[in-house]
């Protein structure tokens, strides 16, 4: 396989629930590149797909010499260039789901990276992915030329039936992996399936109810073997409860979370808890 990591952006959201200024958000992309840049290189391409106005210059200099990068920016109002592009299809009632995914879509039938992949990582941009090596590994190991997603879903009734609040049945919508001919196929336009502002229509429904429909299809993975590991700090979170002390995707409890996940994965394989 030839795998591409597609990062999706938004600097300066438009939706309901951006809880960052443009430039805490900015500054996060930019600590999340730097991350990339150190532990992955240049032995990856990148794709850094944005939907927003702002001006990535200082960005496209700071890393063209650190990764293997492409920019590309999907806005309804912007000066075209060669890495801009008009798109008058975003729809800001729909939320942050419904645009995140129409611009995949974008980035899938204008980018040279994913063009010349054959598959495509989707990491939310925001977020650095801490063990991203070690996902990768599992990616190349399991995921031949016959294998078209690879995802993570959470999908058990183990905890209702322990009487414990928790969300048993969504899909993990901050990352995965897809067959780029697959992705074309079948989930180009699965955005027009997304309404962050509707029950059940959220992305993370989206991939839960994928992953039910393709769940005894054998080119497709739909379960992690390692825990993934994500730095930064959730969009639900903000600012100013940040600077009061709450606590990021990296901090010391979730680290510990997850290496029981971990665990739980390795004894448990069939278990989508």
């Amino acid at each position: 396989m030839k795998l591409s990591i597609l990062l999706t952006a938004t600097i300066k959201p438009s939706v309901v629930g951006g809880n960052f200024t443009v430039q805490e958000r900015y500054e996060m992309y930019r600590s999340t590149l730097t991350f990339y840049s150190k532990v992955v290189g240049k032995r990856y391409n990148f794709v850094f797909v944005e939907n927003s106005n702002v001006d990535l210059t200082s960005l496209k200099k700071e890393f063209e010499d650190k990764l293997n990068i492409e920019f590309l920016q999907f806005t309804s109002n912007a000066v075209l260039s060669d890495s801009i592009f008009s798109v008058d299809k975003f729809d800001n009632t729909k939320g942050k789901g419904y645009n995140e995914y129409l611009m995949i879509k974008k980035a899938i039938l204008q980018s040279k990276y994913l063009n010349e992949a054959s598959h495509f990582l989707k990491i939310t941009g925001r977020y650095a992915m801490v063990n991203i090596l070690t996902m990768i590994r599992e990616i190349e190991y399991r995921c031949n030329q016959n294998i078209v997603f690879m995802g993570d879903i959470k999908d058990t009734c183990i905890w209702e039936l322990l009487h414990i609040q928790r969300m048993s049945h969504w899909g993990d919508s901050r990352f995965f992996v897809a067959q780029i001919a697959f992705y074309k196929n079948k989930m180009l336009d699965c955005y027009q399936e997304m309404n962050d502002y509707e029950s059940d229509k959220w992305a993370e429904h989206y991939l839960l109810n994928f992953s039910r429909q393709y769940r005894g299809d054998s080119r497709c993975i739909f379960r992690f073997r390692h825990q993934v590991q994500f730095n930064g700090v959730s969009g639900t979170v903000t600012s100013e409860r940040l600077c009061q002390g709450i606590r990021t995707q990296a901090s010391f409890s979730n680290r510990m979370k997850n290496e029981i996940r971990h665990i739980l994965r390795v004894l448990f394989p069939n278990i989508w808890f």
